[in-house]
């Protein structure tokens, strides 16, 4: 097996790849850090990681979970900074105000908000999640419609409006998604949060396309270069060619998939803890942009591990299609094309042509490797012969099946396919 591993990574688009996806991580997280910019509450200003460091120990000061009780009387401090009067920016015709400064988005002058109300910012996260999420709840409660919590979530966009169930309490579906809000603790866990706010921006789609690619390129050639090279007649002749071979073969193949996605993993996560430190790790992910709808009693760092989870059986997925295609062709460019066409495709939007198609598609790797929104902002639920069975849990069922039939189909296809000539 070590031999079959060697072969993959010898070759120098393998490696090139891999170099220039850890430069491209290095420089999504690096670059928005050292353009970060706030000023000290003596209005200094500060540029990068020092400016990182300061907003964190700074709103840090309030982190922690609260009682209502115990929130009330500094998101009311936090109000009242936020609506005082003399504090407000001046507007221009046509009644709007611009700040230049990076992170003010208040309607506060530039000395206000960084004199007295970044320091607020992690009160301001709670506060504003566990005043308005309960809003969004009760509405869908009064009128069983979905629409609200599936936007940005499960329905990316107005083509996919079909994936919303009817608005009905009755519906099966409406109320379980609703009785899931039932088991929500709303005292949300509070933490300075931007380094991972930045993570969610740039790191997922770099698993979407560049991982599954890497992995598409590495194991493409597994089978189909022994065919191409003839070597296939040497090796399935020998004692053990049609048996411990090919075992090797295939499980060489999960070790590199396992090999890239746990690199690129934790690299990304390493990069982010270096500039942010861990801070955020423990508050609740509705207090991220992606998440603040989520029903799930989940902790950002609660996230990433599912996250990685997921994304590993992802990869996976993407290595037996691929090894399947690769036993089935002739050389390694006519195994990596279709393996290329099979794992793309899939990204698009069915929805509009067919919703089952559509969430179907949504099960296939390249949906769920980089889709750490859609997995965790809000339950998908599937209905199994009239059983409810969340979206997750159906692609664990339906990636073991998958995988099984690729590794028996893949030995099958390479060891009785007819030996090239």
């Amino acid at each position: 097996m070590k031999f079959e591993l060697y072969k993959i990574f010898r070759k120098k688009i393998v490696l090139i790849f891999i170099g220039a996806g850890l430069l491209w991580i290095s420089l999504s997280i690096l670059l928005p850090a050292l353009q970060y910019k706030t000023f000290t509450e003596q209005m200094e200003p500060l540029t990068g990681i020092e400016a990182i460091h300061y907003d964190r120990d700074l709103q840090n000061q309030y982190a922690g979970q609260y009682t209502a009780d115990e929130l009330a009387p500094l998101y009311a401090e936090y109000e009242k900074i936020y609506n005082n009067p003399d504090y407000q920016r001046s507007t221009d015709e046509g009644g709007y105000s611009f700040s230049p400064a990076d992170r003010n988005t208040s309607p506060l002058t530039d000395e206000a908000y960084y004199k007295y109300l970044n320091r607020y910012g992690v009160i301001a996260s709670i506060g504003n999640r566990a005043k308005y999420l309960p809003l969004y709840i009760e509405d869908a409660k009064i009128s069983g419609d979905l629409t609200e919590l599936y936007m940005g979530s499960i329905v990316q966009s107005s083509a996919e409006d079909s994936l919303v169930p009817p608005a009905d309490l009755e519906n099966p579906i409406v109320q379980k998604v609703l009785g899931m809000y039932d088991d929500l603790d709303t005292s949300f866990y509070g933490e300075y949060h931007s380094g991972w706010e930045s993570f969610f921006n740039t790191v997922p789609l770099f698993f979407q396309y560049f991982v599954g690619l890497i992995i598409l390129i590495g194991i493409a050639p597994v089978f189909s270069d022994e065919r191409h090279s003839g070597s296939d007649k040497v090796l399935l002749a020998t004692r053990y060619g049609k048996s411990k071979l090919i075992r090797n073969k295939i499980a060489a193949c999960f070790l590199f998939a396992t090999f890239i996605f746990v690199l690129f993993f934790a690299f990304s996560i390493f990069v982010c803890i270096a500039i942010y430190g861990t801070s955020g790790l423990n508050a609740s992910i509705q207090l991220a942009a992606h998440f603040y709808l989520s029903p799930y009693n989940l902790s950002i760092g609660g996230v990433l591990v599912l996250w990685g989870l997921l994304g590993w059986g992802a990869s996976l997925v993407t290595a037996a299609g691929t090894l399947l295609i690769s036993a089935a062709s002739p050389n390694a460019f006519m195994a990596f094309i279709p393996s290329l066409i099979g794992y793309i495709v899939p990204v698009a939007s069915f929805a509009g042509l067919s919703p089952t198609i559509h969430r179907f598609m949504q099960l296939l790797p390249i949906n769920i490797i980089g889709a750490v929104d859609r997995l965790f902002s809000m339950p998908d639920f599937y209905n199994v012969f009239g059983v409810l069975i969340e979206k997750k849990i159906i692609c664990v069922i339906v990636w073991a099946i998958f995988i099984v039939l690729c590794v028996t189909f893949s030995s099958y296809l390479f060891r009785n396919k007819k030996v090239s000539n």
